[in-house]
């Protein structure tokens, strides 16, 4: 079992090696690389790790399967590509099954390898949802700057301008996007459109729409800006005082999910005998499989019963 899992530990850390050295150059991807006629490294490992990122792109990728989008991984900060990600998981799910298996045994090594994973899924999910809502935050303002400026003669695509270089991330890098891709020539109400599907933020297809009725029937587009904007805060308040009031209850769910995880990797770490009873025998497989189902199933509920939609 040792020789086995140092065989794996050494096969893990070759292929992190190989996950480290997927942008070369810092965040430049290859095909840019090669479209200025600059040339990559040609180390072995750099190699490897193109081949590696390719075969999962054209196989994996390609064929429809991934854990994020681009534009998910772009609002969580991360400057890998998809296939890049991937590889990069995998290889650290390989390195801490590995050390699970070296330093604790099979049962350790297979929580480590499915935990990973999910903590990679679960850290992203959380840090696009939080730009999401800084986005959603910051909306009511860059409607009332928007108004202002109208007010002050500029064009709409002037003030989404304005709107760009005065505001903070993300509501900088959205409309900073739109205004670029009006100026090359694509319809304005469609780049709007895009960012309320980016930011899974419905209210925001109404600024794409007052924009595009304005367009077609007229009328005073800085007051219906500012009629959208209130809106959108009332909406903003009220979301807020549910999810002030559903917060107990959000964080007891919390609790009782991470509990037996909390305490099943200690036990598996501290005291890998006592969870013989469970890995060895039939009966300790079946209340595991039953348990792993019950706290699939309590943990759909709670998520049902604490998230509220209006």
């Amino acid at each position: 079992m040792l020789a086995l899992g140092t065989v794996l530990l050494g096969a893990a850390l070759a292929v992190l090696a190989v996950a480290f050295r997927l942008t070369p150059g810092g965040a430049v991807p290859r095909d840019r690389l090669q479209r200025y006629g600059l040339r990559a490294r040609s180390g072995v490992v750099t190699k490897v790790s193109h081949t590696l990122v390719d075969q999962v792109d054209s196989h994996v990728v390609q064929r429809g399967w991934r854990p994020f989008s681009a534009e998910e991984l772009r609002l969580a900060g991360i400057s890998l590509s998809v296939a890049q990600l991937i590889v990069a998981v995998g290889a650290a799910t390989l390195a801490l099954g590995a050390l699970g298996l070296v330093f604790s045994g099979p049962v350790a090594g297979a929580f480590l390898a499915l935990a990973t994973p999910v903590l990679v899924k679960v850290l992203v999910s959380a840090r696009v949802a939080r730009q999401r809502r800084r986005f959603a935050d910051q909306l009511p303002a860059a409607l009332q700057m928007m108004a202002a400026s109208l007010r002050a003669g500029h064009s709409f695509a002037r003030s989404l301008d304005v709107v760009a270089r005065e505001s903070e991330e993300p509501m900088s890098t959205e409309m900073a996007r739109a205004v670029n891709e009006h100026r090359l020539g694509r319809d304005l109400v469609e780049a709007l459109d895009d960012i309320a599907v980016r930011m899974d933020y419905p209210d925001f297809a109404w600024v794409a729409g007052a924009v595009g009725s304005q367009r077609e029937t007229g009328g005073n587009l800085n007051e219906i800006l500012d009629q959208v904007a209130e809106t959108i805060r009332e909406r903003a308040h009220l979301r807020q005082h549910v999810r002030s009031l559903s917060a107990e209850g959000r964080l007891s769910a919390l609790i009782l999910m991470v509990l037996p995880l909390l305490l099943g990797a200690y036990y598996l770490v501290a005291s890998p005998d006592l969870m013989q009873a469970f890995t060895a025998t039939l009966i300790g497989k079946l209340l595991l499989l039953l348990s792993a189902i019950g706290y699939a199933a309590g943990g759909l509920w709670m998520r049902s019963v604490v998230k509220v939609e209006f």
